[in-house]
């Protein structure tokens, strides 16, 4: 009987489904139809929610619900509210309202929302280094989306509009809104929502008020947020309880004080700060003049006198940088030192110690002003501003927890959020107030408020969106973490050691180079992220500072396959590290891992002008598989090992781009899916240059047919 149950509960679902795309197709059909007769355009909707196939609440097609059942549901529930998401549209379609048809002279698209949408684009992006006109008519990706919801300002997603060399797909969110907003909708004009007010300067009293009553309410209303005290205390304190003219070093502070502090997150930005030194400890645990300190010191300093907090830590003052004992000491408790931090001060619009962060903000941040015709004769006025921070899906409604995959890709925008360093300093704390360029952030672990933000405002409580697997959680932290810069190789992995020290798997998982034992398998998996297949990801610094199969081995953004209801085809015999150092989260200079399982010999072809990675092997009768694409870990070149006839794959350490070839290498199977026939997934690997007899990781490939696993063979490789 359950077994009838259920099959009739998924026919009935089946049913549903079916009925659904069937609804959803006539509604696009309908609109495509009706549009151009109605006065609504077919690219922007008239910048309004209403009327579309894809408006929340409307049923929606089987694709899409078998592809995300989870966000389907989430639309129909916010459904009670008009709302409308619109991705991916080719500027191409939007700049057509600006151009004469030849053959009739009439627009090729005469709207008036998406030529409001062009005069935006032309005051943001068209200067010396970039014309979004120009990109456009040479064929350049850049697409628009729009977020509309009735009751908030309307969000326009400007994609590739900007280059960031570590983003294959730059991001810009701009926000459009009415100052002030009239009472009730203006008939014509686009769905907006009110907003707040952005300060012209972040010295102001506003500023500091506004600050100063969110940490209040945190500190009283937020019972999650409470650090219990656990007796810990950083090794060397700022004291500034005394007033600027009484700044000076503190160690050895007694722990039964359970003092509280500040933590300052900065960029360096190749500057060299006031430092502490064997040479200079002594002086400044007597005095630190005020004067002396560059402008983020100083910030810091205001900012934790105006909380009335008693002590600051500054990295580069608190850390004896000359002595690298104290250094990989100091490192190691730095995870404690924000995580238990009272306050994380993060200067993020600041780019090197000699910028303050609490200074007039840019003009690229302050709001501009557009005439928009709603009727014949009638304007009215159109507000826009950059967004300091990319918007969340609007399917999350007002939830913003960690370790989604919005978390783990939507940055903030500001200098600092792209040093990686910055990343475990934000994510460690249970509070912290970004000084963004764009607005003062304030995020705690129950919600985040922005001083130009309007409630309700977004719960960032974990687990909102549903529980995740300290696995999956520590791959988004490692996918964030890798879309950031540092400067040094070096500190790869002791830049994430804070972070790896408080996860779950640090109590029953040996850490092995940013991989964990436990999972080894899963986390062997990772992916090099788009956009640098034909460059060098691996150099000679890389090399000594992280083994191949360790993601710290790239200088790039790594990524892992959605790893669920998965079966494990291979078997972990042995796998060591070298540590360098005393902090076993730290630097390592190798290791290796030892596996059992099942390898096929093949070719690989790369052709990096074409973009194409593809592996393929041999049949007995000499007839080729079919091509399968995987993801290459930066430009690969054929190499040789002494005594062996041929070339086999192997990473480039130089500092030119891939070219062409093909040559030997060996695919071995890790895991299955549930993708019936196209399902089994691993590594690509080649021989080692440096280490003989020894195989090194050069790709990962997924989606492999099981001919691929059946007529392997069975052996135990050694990756190093």
């Amino acid at each position: 009987m359950p077994s009838l149950f259920n099959s009739a509960k998924g026919l009935a679902k089946g049913v549903r489904m079916a009925a659904d795309t069937v609804v959803y197709a006539g509604n696009t059909v309908s609109r495509q139809f009706k549009g151009g007769k109605n006065g609504v355009c077919l690219v922007c909707n008239n910048l309004q929610p209403h009327g579309h196939e894809d408006t929340f609440g409307q049923p929606t097609a089987a694709w899409k619900q078998i592809a995300d059942p989870e966000q389907a549901a989430r639309r129909k529930e916010l459904a009670s509210v008009p709302t409308l998401v619109l991705e991916e549209i080719p500027t191409k379609k939007i700049l057509e309202s600006r151009e004469t048809d030849p053959k009739t002279g009439l627009p090729k698209n005469d709207c008036r929302y998406c030529r409001l949408l062009c005069d935006i684009f032309d005051a943001y992006f068209v200067d010396e280094w970039m014309n979004w006109i120009t990109e456009t008519k040479n064929g350049m990706p850049i697409k628009v989306g729009l977020m509309i919801r009735e009751g908030q300002p309307l969000i326009v997603n400007c994609w590739n509009f900007t280059y960031d060399k570590w983003f294959q797909n730059a991001r810009v969110d701009l926000e459009i809104y009415m100052d002030p907003m009239p009472p009730s909708p203006i008939p014509g004009a686009p769905t907006m929502g009110p907003t707040g007010r952005r300060a012209v300067d972040v010295r102001s009293e506003e500023c500091m008020r506004f600050m100063k009553e969110i940490v209040w309410e945190c500190c009283n209303r937020h019972p999650g947020c409470a650090i219990q005290p656990d007796g810990f205390i950083p090794t060397r304190l700022i004291y500034v309880g005394g007033g600027k003219d009484a700044l000076k070093l503190c160690d050895c502070i007694p722990p039964e004080q359970n003092i509280s502090w500040a933590a300052l997150s900065h960029c360096w930005g190749g500057g060299k700060p006031l430092s502490l030194t064997k040479e200079t400890l002594k002086g400044l645990k007597e005095h630190i003049n005020f004067s002396e300190l560059p402008a983020t010191f100083q910030d810091a300093v205001t900012i934790t006198q105006e909380l009335e907090l008693t002590y600051v830590w500054i990295d580069s003052l608190c850390i004896v940088q000359d002595d690298k004992t104290d250094w990989e000491k100091e490192a190691a408790r730095m995870g404690a030192v924000y995580s238990r931090a009272f306050i994380v001060i993060s200067g993020a619009s600041s780019p090197n110690p000699s910028t303050p962060y609490l200074r007039p903000r840019e003009e690229e941040w302050l709001p501009k002003r557009f005439n928009f015709s709603v009727s014949p004769g009638v304007n009215i006025p159109i507000t826009v501003r950059q967004r300091h921070l990319l918007a969340a899906p609007l399917d999350q409604g007002l939830l913003e927890p960690p370790f989604t995959s919005s978390w783990a890709t939507l940055k903030k925008v500001g200098p600092l959020y792209g040093r990686g360093w910055c990343f475990q300093e934000s994510f460690l704390a249970s509070r912290i107030v970004n000084f963004a360029p764009g607005a003062i952030i304030y995020e705690c672990k129950t919600h985040r408020k922005s001083e130009d933000q309007l409630p309700p405002y977004p719960c960032t409580i974990p687990g909102t969106l549903g529980e995740v697997t300290p696995l999956e959680q520590w791959h988004m932290i490692v996918k964030s973490y890798t879309s950031r810069q540092l400067t040094f190789t070096k500190d790869k992995l002791p830049a994430i050691a804070g972070a790896a020290t408080k996860m779950p798997q640090a109590a029953t998982s040996r850490y092995l180079a940013g991989l964990w034992s436990e999972s080894l398998l899963l986390d062997l998996l990772w992916q090099v992220m788009p956009g640098r297949a034909h460059q060098p990801l691996m150099t000679k610094e890389h090399e000594e500072n992280a083994p191949t199969w360790s993601w710290a081995s790239m200088n790039w953004g790594v990524t892992w396959n959605p790893l669920r209801s998965t079966q494990l085809l291979a078997a972990v015999v042995d796998s060591q590290v070298h540590v360098v150092g005393a902090n076993p989260y730290g630097q390592v200079s190798g290791g290796t891992v030892t596996l059992r399982g099942r390898i096929k010999h093949c070719r690989l072809s790369v052709d990096y002008h074409e973009n194409r990675h593809d592996v393929y092997y041999v049949k007995p009768d000499g007839s080729h598989s079919r091509m399968q694409h995987f993801r290459t870990d930066g430009a690969l070149v054929a190499g040789t090992v002494p005594g062996q006839s041929g070339t086999f794959a192997c990473r480039s350490r130089l500092t030119v781009s891939g070219n062409a070839m093909e040559t030997a290498a060996a695919f071995f199977c890790i895991a299955k899916g549930h993708w019936m026939k196209l399902d089994h997934m691993g590594l690509i690997l080649g021989m080692s240059p440096k280490f003989p007899g020894f195989m090194e990781r050069v790709g990962s490939i997924s989606n492999v047919p099981k001919d691929w696993y059946d007529t392997g063979e069975d052996v135990t490789v050694t990756i190093v």
